[in-house]
């Protein structure tokens, strides 16, 4: 079957309104992905010293990792710089980095990039276009990602997760 021109055009426009519909949608999703617990304290516990009610839904473990939600109970252990957040979809925590992987379109100026939101870059892979940029304030963190994933210079963001069931020394 041949298509006519005009039918070709329509094939096009339709195809990129698609396009861009998923983008924006994978957008979207991502930048409310978690919800983050600022307040929350978390401190490595790799020898299990540390007891946790699991009654008490203020507190919780992952991996070698105990968390307090409000920072109550664990102020005296010797807390991490991790960030708690939940996902919006699972309904489980995870611990953030308080980095964004940041997929950058060809050319443009990384440095500049960071500067424009007043953050430092982290690590830097030139060569797949991929940089981390490090916020310090976890309640800017989705406010921060959100404005990335509407610059233009910018792909796509992750926030950076970590593997808290990797082997801890």
């Amino acid at each position: 079957m041949k298509l006519s021109k005009f039918s070709k055009i329509l094939i096009t426009l339709f195809m990129g309104c698609l396009a861009g519909f998923m983008a924006i949608s994978a957008q979207s999703a991502e930048q409310n992905r978690y919800q983050i617990f600022p307040d929350a304290i978390v401190v490595l516990d790799a020898n299990n010293g540390i007891s946790v009610d699991a009654k008490n839904e203020n507190f919780g473990q992952l991996g070698h990792y105990k968390f307090s939600l409000d920072g109550t109970g664990l102020a005296t252990q010797k807390a991490t710089k991790l960030i708690l957040a939940k996902g919006n979809l699972s309904d489980r925590y995870v611990l953030l980095t308080g980095n964004i992987s940041v997929k950058y379109k060809r050319g443009i100026d990384v440095n500049l990039l960071a500067q424009n939101y007043g953050l430092s870059v982290s690590s830097h892979f030139p060569k797949i276009r991929r940089l981390f940029l490090e916020i310090n304030a976890p309640e800017k963190l989705q406010n921060i990602n959100k404005l990335l994933l509407n610059d233009d210079r910018v792909l796509k963001t992750r926030l950076d997760i970590v593997d808290y069931n990797q082997f801890v020394r």
